[in-house]
């Protein structure tokens, strides 16, 4: 079965672009095809991805939002803009300024499974996607990507927004679940994310009440540790897997854990 893997969280500043990056990356390594979608108006996933907004395509998020819901299926690959060549085979749906319009878009019923519709056929066999979701309480663009994803992850820095950004995205999944569109979501895990090495009882007393209170949804086996080179690569807009020494080693091979265990393949 295909993955499309949304990642989100409630709160900003807890790791999720950087989650979405390097899936891609360690997708991009298995030699899968990857399409990568941004629906945060900001821009970054875009951004890293190597398409700035001077570059931006002129079909997009945003316009593939716009479409019709009870139209031609498929359409998420005329958004298709390529990555930058360090990211050579990614293709990437671009999010703008714009996008955040889609929020207010009363024009047609609907928008909440206009990205289902449009990758519908595009996320083929050998292919993974991956949605870098908006840090926002619901709304249709974090819909639009829970109704299309197949399967979600929530990246958690352990602190109080990474608690209180986790809490919240679950009762925003739950809520798209209950309400029927898309009851067959599944959710990895709640991912410790940018965690610091050493002992810090800010950290243990968050990693103690997550696990607590959500049990194995808490994928404290899937760490993502602290390292700088994290963000000498997306200055770069490169790959994590392209960087050298042994922390671009460390993050790779648990991006590449998180894959395995959102059901991509090798």
């Amino acid at each position: 079965m295909t993955r499309v893997l949304a990642v989100y969280s409630e709160k900003g500043g807890v790791g999720k672009s950087a989650l979405s990056a390097g899936l891609v990356a360690a997708a991009r390594k298995r030699k899968l095809g990857v399409i990568a979608g941004d629906l945060d108006p900001r821009g970054t996933f875009t951004a890293e991805l190597g398409i700035s907004a001077e570059d931006a395509p002129a079909f997009s998020m945003n316009d593939l939002l716009a479409l019709d819901p009870q139209g031609e299926t498929g359409l998420a690959a005329d958004a298709f803009a390529p990555a930058s060549e360090a990211w050579s085979g990614v293709q990437v749906i671009a999010a703008e300024r714009a996008l955040a319009n889609r929020e207010t878009d009363n024009v047609a019923v609907g928008l909440e499974f206009r990205l289902r519709l449009g990758l519908k056929g595009v996320v083929e066999e050998g292919k993974v996607g991956v949605l870098d979701l908006p840090p926002r309480a619901g709304g249709k663009l974090v819909t639009s990507a829970l109704v299309a994803a197949t399967d979600v992850l929530i990246p958690a820095t352990l602190d109080e927004d990474g608690r209180i950004g986790a809490a919240e995205a679950l009762s925003t999944i739950k809520l798209v679940k209950d309400l029927g569109m898309n009851p067959d979501l599944r959710v990895v895990g709640i991912i410790p994310s940018i965690v610091p090495g050493g002992r810090s009882t800010l950290k243990d007393a968050i990693g103690e009440y997550l696990l607590e209170t959500y049990g194995d949804l808490y994928r404290d086996d899937l760490v993502i540790p602290r390292h700088s080179v994290r963000q000498h690569t997306r200055f770069a807009c490169v790959p994590i897997t392209d960087a050298p020494g042994r922390e671009a080693q460390a993050l790779t091979d648990v991006y590449d854990r998180i894959l395995t265990a959102s059901g991509v393949e090798a």
